[in-house]
């Protein structure tokens, strides 16, 4: 599994609640670090694998200022800030190889606060 560590700059868009959730992915060859940029948490959400596809998502808020790791292979949504700016450093692995997979769900989710 050869690659380097890549760092870069993302301004996602924020997002309300409730949220639909569509697709889920995953990179089979490096893990994924999202490090917000400002003082707000961010919506988190993660699936174990079942069988090569996610499993029941489970969602959570982060504490503001946490960062997150997803190790490889890992089944989480897109990156969904709650509130702008939006602006995270992410650390991810660069180098040859599909380190992207989908999963579009037949039936989506929706994301709410309990």
């Amino acid at each position: 599994m050869a690659g380097r560590a890549g760092l870069s700059l993302f301004k996602a868009e924020p997002r309300d609640l409730p949220l639909p959730l569509a697709m889920m992915e995953r990179h089979p060859e490096g893990s994924q670090a999202f490090i917000p940029m400002s003082e707000h948490g961010f919506l988190v959400i993660v699936a174990p694998d079942a069988d090569g596809r996610p499993g029941q998502p489970l969602a959570f808020e982060t504490a503001p200022g946490q960062a997150i790791n997803f190790h490889r292979g890992t089944w989480h949504g897109v990156l969904t800030p709650l509130q702008a700016p939006g602006l995270f450093a992410v650390v991810d692995r660069i180098g040859a190889g599909d380190n992207l997979q989908e999963h579009w769900f037949e039936t989506g989710y929706v994301v709410d606060r309990a």
